[in-house]
């Protein structure tokens, strides 16, 4: 390489060079820095042993659990009860095992509770407009049929049985007999049931019209005794006058009347929130927009009396659903949007469905009564009325039950579910006794994890190598486990080593199984009095539970440790992000003056060269 005139040359004036100053300088500056924060965050480092010792400490935590008096479920590891069962008809289940009496509980059923179930007629497409009913009134008889169809018309008027009637298709014709003046016939050729009426009030010896449409529309009303409800026939709005003549709503509770006026610029928003003000009713618009009032507990019967002077708002009791112009499905599904009831379109069989209705609890108070308002879906015949509601009854130690739900809770916590019923001499039972079996394998489980929890403590303790930052804290842990663990508890001050525990010369404990089991024969209440306790003296393990439970909660020592970890971390991080940005910035500007100093190198030595010919051409030419 050619030398420079100060001795160097420019070629070496390179990148290379500098990243090898950069990076001696890295390995001063930057990696001190780098290694604090790997010790952090690296595989193995301090946050991954933070994290196997909380782990371990929340292990050791579930092992303590069953020894707390406010145990989750209410029943401590001494408290627990076994259950021997016998029969088919029950099924038995703890609400509270704690509260359950120890005993042989004897169970008979006799009938089990069933829901209210309804099906309407059949019809083919579930898609289609639920059909408007259609009624005639002949002598003083209303008859009813889904849409005007004389071939039902005429079996409806004979299954009443006081006239009877016979639809000729061919002829067009219908045929009455009152059973006194004979056959008369009339024709229904391109008629109406209205021209039906006039033809056969016409006749001498009937009399016929057409009953007038009730102002609610076609509805369905659904009613049960347990959920007394009162909704209007008409629907209105909160903006709506009740009625500009005014007029006195009453409404009856236990025996007692109150009285809402109205007046003539009384909306139904009005009514509604005076009605509200008393502390026993509760008013709204239904999602009809029917006015609708029941008791706030939803229970109480009440009756609803209206004394309007020109309005009539057809109050009465039930659930109002309307009909028109809603298909099948959407029907069903209006109907479901109470939660009183469950409403579906089953199908049947070939191009044939049924809607289904259901109360959607069991009993009588639960029970359905549908009125059918400008429609017919057959719902009122008693072949649709499937199930009937009934409740359950059933007799629990000579105890006799008559209630709505197949479930009952007896002795405070035992659940007894009905499933089917007893015959006569039949019966279902539980027999229930304390059970201290898993005393003990609970407690060698206690002993192992808080082994495995000092073992996973101490080897960061008295290790060199320990990623470990703050040790002070995991000794507070220690020595807080320790002070609950080997306290006196009780009146008695006893403590675990009353009951067959010990501790080895490396502070290993252990459970000596024979006088464990021999103290819990001899005392089984001073060892429920130590590990458990009382609200006003707690015992070891509810206070150990406390505590261990407290060390990852807010504030908590473990809690602390991993923020004041974090922001170690964080520091740490930003640091060496300053360091290296301060670096790169650093020789990013050498480089510059670098590639400065090469430029001026190099313009001398080309200056040089050409001088350097010169003197060799002279030299040459002498």
């Amino acid at each position: 390489m050619a030398e420079g005139i100060l001795g160097l040359g420019s070629s070496q004036l390179n990148q290379e060079l500098l990243d090898k100053l950069k990076d001696a300088e890295r390995v001063a500056r930057v990696k001190p820095i780098e290694d604090q924060l790997n010790s952090i965050t690296e595989e193995g480092g301090e946050s991954d042993t933070l994290k196997s010792i909380t782990d371990q400490v929340n292990q050791f935590l579930e092992s303590v659990k069953p020894f707390d008096l406010f145990v989750k479920g209410g029943v401590n590891a001494f408290d627990q009860k076994v259950a021997n069962v016998t029969g088919t008809s029950a099924v038995f289940d703890a609400v509270d095992v704690g509260q359950i009496s120890e005993g042989t509980t004897e169970v008979f059923i006799e009938q089990l509770a069933k829901k209210d179930v309804y099906q309407t007629n059949t019809f083919a497409d579930k898609k289609a407009v639920v059909a408007t009913s259609s009624s005639i009134d002949i002598n003083g008889k209303t008859f009813t049929t889904q849409g005007e169809d004389f071939e039902s018309l005429a079996q409806v008027i004979n299954d009443e049985g006081s006239i009877t009637a016979t639809y000729d298709s061919v002829a067009n014709t219908l045929t009455i007999n009152d059973g006194v003046n004979g056959d008369v016939v009339f024709s229904t050729d391109g008629k109406t049931y209205s021209d039906l009426a006039t033809d056969i009030d016409a006749d001498v010896n009937f009399s016929s019209s057409i009953p007038a449409k009730p102002i609610s529309g076609d509805m369905l009303t659904l009613n049960q005794p347990g959920k007394p409800v009162y909704q209007s026939d008409i629907k209105v709005s909160n903006d709506d006058i009740v009625d500009a003549t005014g007029g006195t709503i009453t409404i009856n509770v236990d025996g007692v009347d109150k009285e809402f006026t109205i007046n003539a610029d009384t909306t139904y928003g009005d009514l509604i929130a005076e009605i509200n003000l008393d502390e026993e009713l509760d008013a709204k618009l239904s999602s009809e927009g029917r006015l609708s009032i029941s008791h706030k507990d939803k229970e109480t019967d009440i009756t609803v009396t209206e004394s309007l002077t020109t309005e009539t708002l057809g109050m009465s009791r039930g659930e109002k659903f309307s009909t028109e112009g809603l298909t099948y499905e959407e029907l069903a599904k209006k109907i479901n949007n109470n939660s009183s009831y469950t409403a579906n379109v089953e199908s049947v069989g070939e191009n044939q469905n049924r809607l289904v209705i259901k109360s959607s609890e069991s009993g009588l108070e639960n029970a359905i009564t549908i009125t059918q308002t400008g429609v017919d879906l057959g719902l009122n015949e008693a072949s649709n009325h499937t199930v009937s509601a009934q409740n359950m009854k059933a007799t629990v130690d000579g105890i006799d039950y008559d209630v709505s739900s197949n479930v009952i809770v007896v002795d405070g916590g035992l659940k007894i579910t009905a499933v089917e019923k007893n015959e006569p001499g039949e019966f279902s039972s539980i027999s229930i006794e304390k059970d201290v079996s898993t005393v003990e394998p609970l407690l060698q489980d206690f002993v192992s994890q808080y082994n495995a929890l000092i073992s996973v403590i101490d080897d960061e303790l008295y290790s060199s190598e320990s990623s470990i930052e703050d040790k002070s804290t995991l000794r507070t842990v220690v020595e807080g486990i320790k002070d609950k663990l080997f306290g006196s508890y009780g009146d008695d001050k006893l403590s675990i080593f009353n009951f067959g525990f010990e501790v080895d010369k490396n502070g290993v404990l252990s459970l000596d199984s024979t006088k464990f089991n021999e103290a819990m024969e001899d005392d089984i209440s001073a060892l429920k009095d130590l590990f458990i306790g009382a609200a006003e003296s707690p015992g070891l393990g509810t206070d150990l539970k406390e505590y261990v439970d407290s060390l990852d909660s807010f504030d908590g020592l473990l809690t602390k440790y991993e923020e004041n970890m974090n922001s170690r971390k964080e520091s740490l991080q930003e640091d060496v992000d300053s360091a290296q940005e301060s670096l790169d910035s650093r020789y990013a500007l050498l480089a510059q003056q670098f590639a400065s100093y090469g430029a001026v190198i190099a313009q001398f030595e080309n200056q040089f060269a050409g001088l350097k010919m010169m003197i060799e051409q002279s030299i040459s030419g002498n």
